[in-house]
């Protein structure tokens, strides 16, 4: 089963996206985290398989410098970081950061659907590999 992170300080839409990806994808566990301290305590427990991080975390830090912070300990979560700014410099240090990839808010969801199949689909065949 893909497991999904979501750090984002806005709880309605951390509700929205979460609900968005409960209805579209079935065997998704879908966690969310409002800051670093919440990010890191979900990542120890049950570590996902991809991060949607907000870029603007109101506390503790952004998540530019969380994405740093978690790429450093565990390289292999594919974190995609979301914006209410598309600026190419946000994109560049999200790049440098470890992200795989930038989306601004205003992206409809199925691009972000679409970027969260293939991370499932990427899930789905490792598991048959090791059947």
């Amino acid at each position: 089963m893909t497991k999904i992170l979501h750090v984002e300080d806005d709880p309605i839409y951390r509700k929205v996206l979460k609900n968005a990806l409960l209805k579209q994808f079935v065997d998704l566990e879908v966690y969310d985290a409002e800051d670093e301290d919440s990010a890191l305590d979900v990542i120890s427990a049950n570590v996902p398989n991809l991060i949607i991080m907000d870029i603007d975390l109101k506390k503790d830090t952004n998540g530019l410098e969380l994405t740093r912070k978690i790429k450093h300990i565990r390289p292999e979560i594919e974190i995609i970081i979301l914006s209410q700014y598309d600026i190419p410099e946000y994109r560049h240090v999200a790049e440098q950061n470890g992200a795989s990839h930038f989306f601004p808010k205003s992206t409809s969801l199925i691009s972000i659907f679409d970027y969260v199949r293939s991370v499932v689909k990427k899930q789905q065949d490792v598991c048959a590999c090791h059947v």
